[in-house]
């Protein structure tokens, strides 16, 4: 039985401009990778918002343990507050779901972040 790895796919423009070129970036990267996308979403707005749609949908369907992989285009899209984002990448390795980052390199971005550690 063949398991292909199911993706969310998350995007978090600075500018409205942006919002087709990530989201079809990203997509890509999941499908090169060989992931089932199961959703997709995306937010216009509250880099500083934790109670965002987009995110909200994301989290609820890592809870629910529908997604193995979140595809982002930096950690930054997930959210500016470091406290926030050390939460949810803690949520996301409690439920054992995968980052990956197709802007950046995910490493540069936790050392970026200062949240190397937050995953040990």
């Amino acid at each position: 039985m063949l398991f292909y790895p199911r993706a969310w796919v998350y995007t978090r423009p600075q500018d409205r401009h942006q919002l087709v070129g990530q989201k079809w970036n990203a997509l890509g990267t999941a499908r090169q990778y060989g992931f089932e996308v199961v959703g997709a979403s995306e937010d216009l707005y509250g880099a500083h918002r934790i109670w965002r749609p987009g995110l909200m949908a994301l989290l609820w369907a890592v809870h629910a343990r529908s997604v193995d992989v979140v595809v982002v285009p930096q950690l930054s899209a997930l959210t500016c507050n470091r406290q926030c984002l050390g939460w949810i990448l803690r949520m996301f390795h409690k439920h054992r779901v995968s980052v990956i980052t197709t802007g950046c390199d995910l490493r540069n971005d936790l050392y970026r972040h200062r949240l190397v550690d937050v995953l040990q």
